[in-house]
């Protein structure tokens, strides 16, 4: 998916063009027109957006990853990883024997 941001008139109209970023989405690729977005801003990017009931976090290399809020503001480059995980994980039943 594009996100386009600047309509040709925009151009026109003195704004500076945005610079692209590559970024990938559990594996997606997705092409930005935004230096920098909201997690919330994040979660429209694919079709259809990321729902409420997942996690999105930034692949940090060498580090651990770093969950994204919806009020998380990142700075976007070219070849920057998220992936989603569910918000919420049940470990299943637990049996006793007796």
């Amino acid at each position: 998916m594009t996100n386009l941001a600047n309509s040709p008139s925009d151009a026109h109209a003195g704004a500076k063009p945005q610079k692209e970023a590559h970024i990938q989405i559990d594996r997606t690729p997705y092409t930005v027109l935004e230096q920098e977005m909201t997690g919330a801003q994040i979660r429209q990017v694919p079709a259809p957006p990321i729902g409420p009931e997942r996690d999105l976090f930034e692949v940090v290399p060498g580090a651990p990853d770093r969950k994204v809020l919806d009020t998380t503001v990142v700075q976007l480059h070219n070849g920057q990883r998220f992936f989603t995980a569910p918000g919420q994980i049940n470990p299943g039943l637990r049996f006793t024997v007796l």
